[in-house]
């Protein structure tokens, strides 16, 4: 399994998160998992993550192109390394520009299937809010042909829910099976009991996760001084950090909102529990193109009534006012919000029937899907 982020990183981002949960999945069957990952530091390393074997190409720089750049470069004599006396049976990439190394190395090889695990397009997703122009067209054109081209040349292709695959299939001729994201077991085993800070106890809280960009959070600022009018006693917390964070600092002042937005800043995914199991509410939008955000399958296995975007990739799992509430427009989310703010028997049941739903939505029975992707291709016994 081969990814250019760091297997360590304190703050992955959901891809990593994605990578890491469906290698452990795979090694709890009956394959051998090796991961080839970007170091934190200067020099080249090798170690383990859950019984897995780590090989770790050098970071020489700060800067992501540099840090691309390199990964690249030794991406190749690391796979050859990672080989040792083995043969790799299905090499499994989530980034597009490493995929010209594992070509070349497997024809130098003979090794088996390329796997390509896509949970957005990158010449669709980069471009998405940016202002359209001319150098834009053309670098999203660049970044699409680039895309397609080295996509055609793996030999399947997974991805997070059926629109996407449909978008997929539209544009690359590859199989695609759909392999959602999930939660660890062990979070729906626990018991989370609500621990509000001494000043939360009389408030009804909604809470945010993820990064603060994209713009994501700005129809939820916007609906919040509509929302208090309603219902004073309500809260917004944002668990987070990211390029926009200082401006949705303004925002909420120039919105007289200081008093009931509270911005926590980054907090670690192993944290992030805690903070969900204080909240009354969670909230989700949906900035990228028929995403599923993974927040959301954590918000379920939590119990929390979740108030999401509505679009055709949410609506393969949410129902509105079944297990979760989701809306359209600014006009919906206020609705939707006060609906739950008002009634915490509601809340109740919402989260109930999210975290039965959720319990066919796990990280353990993912690894099981991609197993069965996998016999497709090889038999029992083999070397991711």
């Amino acid at each position: 399994m081969i990814s250019h982020d760091q297997i360590e990183r304190k703050d992955p981002r959901a891809d990593l998160i994605r990578f890491k949960s469906l290698g452990e999945g795979l090694s709890r069957g009956s394959n051998e998992v090796v991961f080839i990952t970007l170091n934190g530091k200067g020099r080249y390393e090798e170690g383990y993550h859950k019984g897995s074997k780590v090989y770790k190409i050098p970071l020489w720089s700060k800067v992501k192109m540099i840090q691309l750049f390199c990964f690249i470069v030794f991406l190749l004599p690391t796979i050859f390394r990672a080989r040792h006396g083995r043969q790799f049976d299905i090499i499994f990439l989530n980034s597009v520009l490493s995929i010209p190394g594992v070509i070349l190395y497997r024809f130098l090889s003979g090794d088996g299937f390329i796997q390509f695990d896509l949970m957005g397009l990158i010449s669709e997703e980069k471009f998405l809010l940016k202002q359209k122009n001319f150098w834009m067209n053309i670098g999203k054109k660049i970044f699409s042909f680039l895309e397609n081209s080295f996509l055609s040349q793996v030999d399947f292709i997974t991805t997070i829910n059926d629109k996407h695959k449909q978008i997929i299939q539209s544009r690359i001729k590859r199989p695609v099976y759909v392999i959602r994201d999930g939660v660890h077991e062990e979070i729906l085993k626990q018991t989370w009991i609500s621990q509000k800070d001494k000043t939360d106890l009389e408030k009804t809280v909604m809470i945010f996760v993820g990064q603060v960009n994209h713009f994501r959070l700005d129809p939820l600022l916007r609906a919040m001084p509509a929302l208090l009018k309603e219902f004073p006693n309500l809260y917004l917390k944002v668990a987070g950090s990211g390029p926009q964070l200082a401006r949705y600092r303004r925002m909420v002042e120039s919105l007289g909102l200081k008093d009931k937005v509270e911005f926590e800043g980054y907090i670690s995914h192993e944290k992030i529990f805690d903070y969900i199991a204080a909240a009354d509410i969670a909230y989700s939008d949906d900035w990228s193109i028929n995403g599923f955000p993974m927040k959301i399958f954590e918000y379920m296995a939590m119990g929390k009534p979740v108030v999401a975007e509505e679009t055709e990739s949410i609506k393969e799992l949410l129902v509105d006012k079944a297990n979760a509430f989701l809306y359209r427009n600014e006009a919906e989310l206020t609705e939707k919000i006060l609906i739950l703010a008002r009634d915490e028997q509601l809340r109740r049941e919402i989260g109930e029937n999210a975290k039965q739903m959720i319990r066919d939505h796990t990280w353990e029975k993912r690894g099981e899907e991609l197993n069965l992707v996998y016999r497709q291709y090889i038999p029992l016994q083999k070397t991711i």
